[in-house]
């Protein structure tokens, strides 16, 4: 056999193999994954303050996700580099129905350690199906207080502001005058707009308070006394 028609064939079973390993790329694509409907907390905080109404519920982040045929799963949190931080209960090696499973990150590393501020991920391992998913849904870790500044002069309109991250400010007035009363607000784009109230007209004292995400709320910062529009 000439060399040439030797190097047809083996172009031609190379050609025929990456076929093949294409169908069955494609053929995986369009099977479902057994795993599906997250649902993942994005933000959450070990130390925020817990309050009826606020950001901050509770101290651990809700995931869940539904099992989409009965198996022996061991679930686990990972850090963005892929480093197993946690392991999650129920223990690893349950036997679980299909299903919706939820289950809580208290936000602790496995030896009981508050875990580094940072994005981490839910691994779910399928014991019985020999494949282990990591859910894409990230779950930011959040421990640290947003700062508030005032970069407008103090005692001046309009106030301005701005957060070191994303936050909301929440603006109290309390009246500095003859009328005693507060009112709260909310800042906007680094900027307070004051909407009509039974303070309008009046000089109030002006706190600011940033909450991020994750609920955790920054120091007080005084903005000075102004006279509210009238």
């Amino acid at each position: 056999m000439s060399r040439q028609r030797t190097g047809i064939l083996v172009i031609g079973a190379l050609l025929a193999a990456s076929g093949v390993a294409f169908l069955r790329a494609e053929q995986l694509k369009l099977q479902h994954s057994p795993i599906g409907a997250t649902r993942v907390q994005k933000y959450f905080s070990t130390v925020c303050p817990i309050r009826p109404g606020t950001r901050c519920r509770s101290h651990s982040a809700r995931i869940s996700f539904r099992l989409r045929s009965a198996g022996t799963v061991a679930l686990a949190i990972a850090s963005s580099s892929g480093t197993i931080v946690d392991q999650l209960t129920p223990a690893a090696g349950t036997h679980m129905h299909h299903g919706r499973v939820t289950v809580r990150w208290d936000g602790h590393t496995a030896s009981g350690a508050t875990a580094a501020d940072g994005t981490y991920h839910l691994r779910v391992d399928l014991i019985s199906l020999h494949r282990v998913i990591t859910v894409t849904d990230p779950i930011e870790l959040d421990d640290t207080p947003p700062t508030v500044t005032l970069t407008s002069r103090a005692g001046a309109l309009p106030i301005r502001y701005s957060t070191s991250e994303p936050a909301i400010v929440f603006v109290h007035a309390t009246a500095t005058g003859a009328h005693a009363g507060g009112a709260l607000y909310r800042g906007h784009d680094g900027r307070v707009h004051f909407r009509r109230t039974r303070l309008s007209g009046q000089q109030v004292r002006i706190t600011l308070v940033a909450v991020d995400p994750a609920g955790n709320a920054s120091a007080p910062l005084s903005a000075g006394s102004v006279r509210l529009p009238g």
